[in-house]
């Protein structure tokens, strides 16, 4: 299956900015909770259109254009963390670091770990040594993809209080 990361605090509920919204199943009926209560969920595209998505603020103003991998739902915050794995082998430190969880069963990646990965690729970026300083895997140029990795990290450490790691 893989790996994606997932905010350990989902910033918008966190701020209260977060659009919520009835679950529908596929017959477009509301689902409910087992104590009978109506499940609820973040309405995405409505927190985002009404500036009320960290993510997204976050994101435009950093400047990166290029290099989000979202994660197997295609949720905005979400990280395909089994890509940041592939590009942390691309820079040569699949061995030591990567986007696995650290706690005990793997399941939450702490701050402190996303920052230290962060860390590590913001120092391969600038330590590249390509002739061009770009990095490639297959060919392909994968510095914007590893920006946006040591971003992403960088983001959900101060505003998610790090990750959940599912797989």
């Amino acid at each position: 299956m893989g790996l994606d990361n997932i905010p350990k605090n989902y910033p918008c509920k966190t701020q209260g900015t977060a659009v919520i919204t009835p679950r529908l199943n596929k017959n477009g009926e509301q689902m409910f909770e087992e104590d009978g209560s109506v499940m609820t969920m973040i309405d995405c595209d409505a927190t985002q259109k009404c500036g009320g998505c960290p993510y997204k603020n976050e994101l435009d103003k950093s400047g990166l254009s290029g290099g989000a991998v979202y994660g197997i739902f295609g949720t905005d915050c979400w990280y395909r963390g089994k890509y940041g794995n592939y590009l942390m082998d691309a820079i040569g430190y699949s061995d030591s670091f990567d986007f696995y969880g650290d706690n005990e069963d793997g399941s939450e990646k702490s701050k402190v770990s996303c920052l230290n990965v962060a860390q590590v690729i913001d120092e391969a970026i600038d330590e590249c040594d390509e002739e061009d300083g770009v990095y490639r895997m297959d060919g392909q140029d994968i510095t914007a993809d590893l920006k946006y990795a040591s971003w992403y990290l960088k983001w959900a450490a101060e505003f998610c209080d790090g990750l959940v790691c599912w797989y």
